[in-house]
């Protein structure tokens, strides 16, 4: 027998996908079927997130200037920035907040695959709480997990097999994979670990697993996420020498007394 937590999170997800494949059946577009399923996906994931999280939709930037592609989903921290950096309108999100980045498919393929790769590498190349090492090399700290979350697959064989057929980094871009009605995964000290559906398993297991792994996650990072600092992104300092006709690397004049930059 389920339990009811497990009943209301595979009932969710099957309404959610009942209606946007009924608002999708008509739907020639590509990229509309995929908007209309990513509100849908969204309804899936927030009810799950601890009190400090929220659910938004945007770009992700760091310090440096650095942006990702647009984001399906992003989970993020509100509790450790202004909301003036987390704003709607903007839809920019500093990446020292954010935990989660989903890509929402419609039907996962060869080409979707390759096409939430190439996003989620872009996601790769910003730096969290950025640092220069001994060697001038500019590093950084933790990033968000990057999930690709599909409604359906165009193969009858093993998503994890043909994933990594289509992907030859040496570490994954996509940390976690979930495609309704054939498995959850994800990649964790340097493999992959999860579930596979087979017959006679409850509808939707793989993305009640996938919620558990994600309450889980949120929930112990809830009380010792790091600390933000908006500054970077301010960058008052840069600003006000900038203006001056100073260079990045002159000493800052001295009316800026101690304010770090």
């Amino acid at each position: 027998m389920t339990k009811p937590h497990f009943d209301f999170v595979t009932g969710l997800i099957a309404a959610a996908k009942a209606e946007a494949d009924k608002l999708t059946r008509h739907v020639d577009h590509h990229g509309l079927a995929g908007e209309i399923r990513e509100p849908a996906a969204q309804k899936c994931v927030e009810p799950f997130l601890t009190q400090s999280f929220r659910c938004g939709t945007g770009k992700i930037i760091d310090s440096l200037g650095n942006t990702s592609d647009q984001t399906d989903i992003v989970v993020f921290h509100k509790k450790t920035v202004a909301p003036v950096l987390l704003s709607s309108q903007l839809g920019l999100f500093p990446v020292e907040c954010v935990r989660y980045a989903f890509e929402v498919k419609s039907t996962l393929s060869a080409t979707e695959i390759k096409d939430a790769n190439a996003k989620f590498r872009a996601l790769a190349k910003l730096k969290s709480y950025p640092k220069t090492d001994s060697n001038g090399t500019v590093i950084g700290g933790p990033m968000p997990a990057s999930v690709l979350l599909a409604f359906s697959s165009d193969i009858g064989g093993d998503e994890l097999e043909r994933y990594l057929r289509h992907t030859e980094d040496n570490f994954p871009p996509c940390t976690v994979l979930c495609v309704l009605g054939k498995g959850y995964w994800w990649y964790a000290r340097g493999k992959w670990h999860g579930m596979r559906c087979v017959p006679n398993m409850p509808p939707f297991a793989e993305y009640a697993a996938f919620v558990t792994g994600l309450m889980n996650t949120l929930s112990s990072e809830e009380c010792s996420i790091r600390p933000f600092n908006p500054g970077p992104y301010m960058d008052v300092i840069g600003s006000v020498m900038d203006a001056l006709g100073l260079k990045s690397d002159d000493t800052p004049p001295d009316f800026f007394l101690d304010l770090e930059r």
